[in-house]
């Protein structure tokens, strides 16, 4: 767990305003009569409108997917930090273990001494 490296995010570059009268008067008038002219700059300005209100739409669900990843962080470091105190909790339960085992073993042994002892003693009589 010690080699843990978190993610780098890379911040996507700001908007740039579209540039004012890219399209010229002239240009337009190249596309045809002034009637479809008028149409197909209104249906322009309609896609237009509906472009920027798509390109908002996807820059807020970036900023609340952005929000999403750093709550995301935060609990993978905490989750990291209670894993890293667990593990050492298990650390100090197992020595404490292997202690009350070579005591439990001790013990056995004694006992074991003791019964033997005791049976020796009771075949001299």
């Amino acid at each position: 767990m010690d080699g843990f490296q978190s993610a780098t995010i890379i911040p996507f570059p700001t908007r740039r305003e579209p540039a004012a009268g890219r399209v010229t008067e002239a240009d337009v008038a190249q596309l045809g009569d002034q009637a479809s002219h008028d149409d197909g700059a209104r249906r322009l300005q309609v896609a237009l409108a509906a472009l920027e209100e798509a390109v908002a739409g996807q820059r807020e669900a970036v900023a609340r997917w952005r929000g999403a990843l750093g709550s995301l962080g935060s609990s993978v470091q905490g989750l990291n930090t209670s894993l890293r105190a667990y593990v050492d909790q298990l650390g100090t339960l197992r020595g404490q273990l292997d202690t009350v085992s070579t005591a439990a073993r001790d013990l056995e042994a004694w006992a074991d001494s003791a019964l033997a002892a005791s049976g020796e003693a009771d075949q001299r009589k």
